[in-house]
C-alpha cells in the first residue's frame, strides 16, 4: 500500500506543479486554488505512505520521480525545450529510482 500512496504522492505534486506554471505566478486565483489543493494532497498522501516506506527511500523516490513527471509534461504540454544532455541525467534519475527499490522489500 505504501507504493500506492507515494504514487497518488507524485501524481499530485506533478499535477500542482503544472497548475502552478499555469496559474500564470497565480494570476489565475482558480487554477492557483486547484494547484495549492493538489500540493495538500500530495502532503496528505506522503504522510501515508510514510506509514510504510522508509522516509529517505519514500523521499527520493518522490522527488525523482516527480522531476521526471514535470520535465516530460512541461515538454508536452508547455512546449519546454530538453536537451539531449538533460534527458541523458533524466535517464540517470529513473536509473537512480531503479536501484532504490531495487531489494526494498519493506514498502509492501
Amino acid at each position: 500500500m505504501g507504493y500506492i500512496y507515494l504514487l497518488l504522492t507524485i501524481l499530485s505534486e506533478t499535477i500542482a506543479v503544472l497548475l502552478m506554471k499555469a496559474s500564470n505566478g497565480f494570476q489565475n486565483k482558480m487554477v492557483s486554488a486547484f494547484a495549492v489543493t493538489a500540493y495538500v494532497l500530495s502532503f496528505v498522501f506522503l504522510t501515508l505512505a510514510l506509514k510504510k516506506m522508509p522516509m529517505g527511500i519514500a523521499n527520493a523516490i518522490w522527488a525523482g520521480a516527480s522531476t521526471v513527471l514535470v520535465v516530460i509534461a512541461g515538454w508536452f504540454f508547455f512546449k519546454e525545450s530538453i536537451s539531449m544532455k538533460q534527458l541523458f541525467f533524466l535517464l540517470l534519475i529513473v536509473v537512480g529510482l531503479i536501484g532504490l527499490n531495487w531489494g526494498n522489500s519493506t514498502a509492501a
